[in-house]
């Protein structure tokens, strides 16, 4: 998940202008995920934590662990368990992180998750009320339709019922990255914004935050968004000049798209 922040000469902020979301609803009877984009990112209530909640979660499908705010995760007696590396597209930093833990979202359930009490800080800074993050350490799980027009995430979507252009993706990470005219870029519903890795720009506009850290960044315009010859975006794209992360060209966001069907059974994405 990233923010790109306090770009310079206007000065615009870029996503702070929709803090403090309003009340969201849970599943419908048919197992339907209520859904509200802010800012182009995918909100949910009616998550479960180890039999705790509901709470209000981001659903980040480039995120590869699951992210919970410290104060709640001591409040229903999650402890640390292990260390890792939380990896974002600017730095690595050292966490703690807590494992077997079962998670509950609608008709979605896993267990033995694991959560990172970090990084929420920038999370916040989209809205003061979400709780934590649903990664690829859940979502991975399933197969799934997030309906950026219609405001539904939707298990085990049937992809008949998905209309529109199939694409085989490559697993990096748990996340699904995919071949496009810009290289191959992760789909991401945590952006709202094409960010293309180790492109240089004419000068550094704006502030990138990212769960371990913040930089400078720049923007390039003209880029073009190709996938299979057809083009879904075109105009001003994030430039981030030295990523930390190597293996992948940029974050491809959801929010391009009406709609996106996520086949993690198949190996497949289907874009409309």
């Amino acid at each position: 998940m990233s923010l790109a922040l306090s770009r310079s000469g206007l000065r615009t902020t870029f996503c702070a202008l929709l803090l403090a979301a309003g009340p969201l609803l849970g599943a419908d009877a048919a197992g339907r995920v209520t859904v509200r984009f802010i800012d182009g990112r995918p909100v949910v209530d009616g998550v479960f934590v180890s039999g705790h909640g509901p709470y209000r979660f981001l659903v980040d499908t480039a995120t590869t662990s699951n992210h919970i705010e410290p104060a709640l995760a001591r409040s229903i007696g999650l402890k640390a368990t292990f260390r890792s590396e939380l990896t974002t597209s600017l730095s690595v930093v050292p966490v703690l992180g807590c494992d077997g833990i079962e998670v509950a979202l609608g008709p979605a359930r896993a267990d033995g998750q694991t959560f990172l009490p970090a990084g929420m800080e920038t999370v916040h800074r989209l809205s003061a009320n979400i709780q934590g993050i649903l990664g690829q350490n859940f979502l991975s799980r399933f197969d799934y339709l997030l309906d950026v027009h219609g405001s539904r995430l939707e298990f085990g979507a049937s992809a008949a019922n998905a209309k529109g252009m199939r694409v085989q993706f490559r697993s990096q990470n748990g996340r699904a990255v995919v071949a496009t005219s810009l290289g191959e870029l992760a789909v991401d519903s945590g952006v709202n914004q094409v960010m293309l890795f180790g492109v240089a720009a004419k000068e550094m506009v704006a502030r990138l935050f990212t769960l371990a850290g913040s930089g400078d960044v720049g923007m390039v315009s003209g880029r073009r968004l190709q996938i299979q010859g057809r083009t879904f975006w075109w105009g001003e794209a994030v430039a981030v000049p030295n990523p930390a992360e190597t293996e992948i060209a940029g974050l491809l966001p959801v929010s391009v798209f009406r709609r996106v069907y996520i086949s993690n059974s198949d190996g497949y994405v289907i874009f409309e």
